[in-house]
Formats: C-alpha cells, structure tokens, sequence
C-alpha cells in the first residue's frame, strides 16, 4: 500500500500543474478516505476527466484497473494498525515511553548490522562495479525507499563522473526496460522482494535485452525469473523492518569503493582539462 503513497507524491513533486496526472494525483492525496466510496465515473468528474483517464492513470500507479486500486485503499482503511508496520516498535512503548522505543530500535538496527561484515560477498561487489565503469548504459530498479537508496548512488557516481540512470517513477524504469540492449547494466535494488509484484513488464524487458543484471537484495531466497550475473546480499536480516539501514550502508560503501578503484587521480585529470 506504501507503492501508492510514493507514486502519488512522485507524481505531485515532477509533474507540471497544468499535467492531466498531477490533476488526479492531487485530488486523491488530498481525498484519500474518499476513494474506496468512489465510482470512477464521480472521480473522472471531480478531476474534470474521462473514466478512461483514470484508468490509465491507475495503472501508471502500477494497478489493474481503478477496482483494483479501490480495493487496495480499502484494505488499507480497514487497518487500525496502519502506521505500526513502519519499525517493530510498540505503538504502547513509543507513546508512554519514546526513549526506550529508541533504544530498542537502535538495538534493532545494531543487530542487523553486525551481520554485514561477514555476510557482504566483496567479489560480488567489486564485479559489479566494474561492470558500472565498463558500461556506457546502467539503469537502477527498484522501488519505494529501495530506489532513493539508488538515487543517492547515482548521485555519488556522477560526482566520480560516472552517468547512470534511477528514476523513481515506474513508468519511466519501464521505457528505460524496453530500451535496455546486450551492453547494458540492470541493477535491481529490492531489499525484501517487493519489486517483483510491481514491475513484471519492466523484468520481462530486461530478460528480453540480454542485458547484465545485478541483483541487490536482503532476500536470500528471492528468485526473480530472469537470468541473474549478480547478487549482492544485504547481510542476513533477522528484522526486515531496519533492512533500510543496511542498504543505505552498503550503497555507501560501494560509493567509496568505487571510487578507491577508478576516479582518476589528479594528474589523470589535468589530461582532460583544456
């Protein structure tokens, strides 16, 4: 359910005001409780839209069809326990008592971490950077907090002058599936899996390409169909909850090893400098 709070912010934070999209993304984060009432014909109308609209729109957000979606936003009503899948922290401890909930999370987290060390395949990493530099055309997948984490990656390599691809919006990680070749690098970044149930066309895309593909998750047995040259494993999680924290981890060292390995040197650089 946390997919569609992500791709409606996505939509509100690129989207131009004047985009058909953002009209409906901004009508349904600002009147969530009322969609699982909702005919599409009374949506369409609130957003001065066709049904037809909205339901390309819902399956851009990654749905079947607008009774898919609806269903969903009712499941998600229906729990009084929404918000406590966020950490395995009590909502009791964090209301009476938010220092001790700090300190078990933090325990939490400490736990998880001590399994990295001995867990992280560095041969695995170290190939699929290399595989990074050797490409003209890498491309990150994933979704939710598992592709800001590929964001923030992509972000370290183009200051190391290295351009990747990592786009938040489904949509756009499927056009850049369809135009995967032989010689490209998909690096899938799902730390519990949950890509899989989202982004069957985009996987069957990168199949169909033959490209190299790394598979970065916390999910051992995780197996996504498609022919894998990579897998880098995010330790061995006891708590699925603070695999966030791992990733970010790893995604950081893999920055500086990227680093250690191929930017230039200063002298190399003044080569390039006109």
């Amino acid at each position: 359910m946390k997919n569609l709070f992500y791709r409606l912010i996505i939509f509100l934070d690129t989207a131009t005001e004047n985009d058909t999209n953002y009209n409906i993304a901004w009508f349904m984060a600002n009147n969530f409780y009322r969609i699982s009432n909702m005919r599409i014909s009374e949506l369409a109308a609130e957003c001065f839209v066709s049904p037809a609209t909205i339901s390309r729109f819902c399956r851009a957000l990654g749905y079947e069809n607008f009774a898919h979606l609806k269903q969903e936003c009712y499941t998600f009503h229906s729990d009084d326990k929404k918000f406590n899948n966020l950490i395995n922290i009590s909502l009791e401890t964090m209301k009476d008592n938010p220092k001790q909930a700090t300190d078990e999370y933090v325990e939490q987290v400490i736990s998880n971490m001590k399994t990295l060390s001995s867990a992280l395949d560095w041969g695995e990493v170290d190939a699929t950077l290399k595989l990074i530099h050797d490409s003209q055309s890498v491309v990150f997948f994933g979704t939710q907090f598992s592709q800001s984490a590929a964001m923030h990656f992509q972000t370290d390599l183009l200051m190391l002058e290295k351009f990747t691809m990592a786009y938040m919006d489904s949509s756009r990680q499927l056009e850049c599936a369809k135009e995967l070749t032989k010689e490209s690098v998909a690096i899938i970044i799902t730390v519990n899996g949950l890509f899989t149930g989202s982004a069957f066309k985009a996987l069957q895309y990168i199949k169909k390409s033959g490209c190299k593909v790394v598979l970065i998750t916390a999910n051992a047995q995780l197996d996504l169909n498609i022919p894998i040259d990579h897998r880098i494993l995010l330790g061995s999680l006891h708590n699925k909850k603070t695999g966030k924290h791992i990733l970010l981890t790893v995604v950081e060292l893999m920055s500086l090893r990227y680093y250690c390995l191929y930017y230039p040197s200063i002298q190399e650089l003044k080569g390039h400098i006109l």
